[in-house]
């Protein structure tokens, strides 16, 4: 008796999803006795006459041995490319939860409230966000800093009805302002760019209120870091009350990690009011750098009583507390405006992708290390660069681009020499991997 299982699709040396019997009873329906008869109207100088000659597959110990062989090619150096992607040792309950299967996934639930241990674990990480930011509605994510900055901008134009312009500095940086000019392509937002000054590495401000100036009548958000490109610290407040003057939204881009104990600033105290939105990157409060990915878009709006509409018009989901129909507490998705829970023409995004398991890993990871734990890395942040700084600064020709300016935990350095040529030099010496800012 032949075996029940020699006609299972997973028993195949190769995953086809279809078994030999589905395909026989497939051609069987189009009157076709084998697979090569479905490419019959391709003309055979054109089709290949035999497989294509690759290598056999290799076992899981193999493949091992494979990749290891591959990776030790690899020149491991000491990275110096900021650009607010830091490399921090990962919180300990980290590596458990990322084991818990019922939670590895980035797919949003279509009921989400028959998944209450996702729920709390996102609500987890909007209350720990909210307590750093200081910011009431903390949404369950987005996909990164660069796109949660232009959602932003277009929660912004949502809010300021009738305007389509956006002031946006050249002290965010690069890679932002890359993805920025890219999903604006072909539509009618307006990002207004405004140079830093050469001086000081901050936003240029003169050009900034002639930039506010010319785009009076459309003008519906300023959008500011709160630590630049080059590592120094804008004048939040200043910006805050700018934009609020000119009655347009201040868009704030933050890191979540420096308002610990100790820290920077919250952006819900940036000025007389506070900044009306903030977005950022926070995957680095969890994870370590992995080849540029994934990332986790921090976004929240105010929720008070002088501003109860401003979440209407964010991105994203906010999850809730509630009680059902026994008088339980739960969790509940209190507020969607992603195209696939409500009418397109609704929605307030159509980015689908959000790293609500970055969320979960991150929430886990801020309630690990508390107060104390946060206050701790910052400390040995300033320490750090304070040393970095004593060291680097020794050698000849090196000294800080912006002496009269305030840094945190980066910094721009200037050099007598071509930086091309001290980068390659330091790369074959030191296997270094560095980034440089032109002014």
């Amino acid at each position: 008796m032949p075996s029940i299982l020699a006609d299972q699709r997973e028993q195949a040396r190769h995953y086809i999803p279809a078994s030999e019997t589905d395909i026989r009873a497939m051609l069987g329906v189009i009157g076709k006795k084998r697979l090569d008869d479905l490419f019959d109207h391709i003309p055979e100088d054109v089709r290949f006459a035999e497989a294509a000659d690759l290598p056999e597959e290799l076992d899981y110990e193999e493949l091992k041995a494979k990749l290891a062989e591959i990776a030790s090619k690899n020149r491991i150096g000491t990275s110096f490319l900021g650009d607010g992607v830091p490399d921090f040792v990962p919180s300990p309950v980290v590596g458990p939860i990322c084991d818990i299967r019922n939670l590895t996934t980035a797919y949003t639930p279509y009921q989400p409230e028959l998944s209450q241990g996702t729920l709390l674990a996102h609500w987890i990480y909007q209350c720990s966000m909210a307590r750093l930011t200081g910011f009431e509605a903390v949404n369950a994510s987005l996909y990164d800093r660069s796109t949660s900055i232009y959602e932003g901008i277009c929660a912004a134009l949502r809010m300021c009805r009738g305007k389509s312009a956006a002031i946006i500095p050249e002290t965010l940086y690069p890679g932002d302002l890359e993805v920025l000019a890219t999903l604006a392509e072909g539509t009618e937002i307006e990002l207004i760019h405004v140079p830093a000054d050469a001086e000081t590495g901050l936003i240029d401000r003169k050009a900034l209120k002639a930039a506010a100036s010319e785009t009076a009548d459309r003008l519906a958000a300023i959008v500011f870091p709160q630590v630049n490109t080059f590592g120094l610290i804008e004048d939040v407040d200043s910006l805050a009350n700018f934009a609020a003057e000119r009655g347009c939204k201040a868009i704030a881009v933050i890191d979540p990690l420096l308002l610990g104990p100790g820290g920077l600033k919250a952006p819900c105290d940036f000025g007389k009011n506070g900044a009306d939105i903030i977005v950022g990157e926070a995957h680095h409060l969890a994870l370590a750098p992995n080849f540029g990915g994934p990332g986790l878009g921090l976004f929240g709006v105010r929720f008070s009583s002088k501003d109860r509409n401003g979440v209407r018009a964010a991105p994203g989901r906010f999850i809730g507390k509630a009680k059902d129909s026994s008088g339980r507490e739960c969790r509940v998705g209190v507020l969607s405006t992603r195209e696939q829970h409500i009418r397109k023409d609704k929605a307030t995004s159509n980015i689908c992708s959000n790293q609500a398991f970055i969320a979960t890993l991150v929430g886990a990871a801020l309630l690990h290390r508390g107060d104390e734990g946060l206050g701790q890395i910052l400390i040995k942040l300033r320490e750090k660069l304070e040393s970095a700084v004593a060291q680097l600064t020794r050698f000849e020709g090196v000294e800080l681009a912006f002496p009269n300016s305030v840094s945190y935990h980066e910094v721009t350095f200037a050099l007598s020499k071509p930086t091309k040529s001290v980068l390659a030099a330091a790369r074959a010496e030191r296997s270094l991997s560095c980034s440089t800012s032109a002014l």
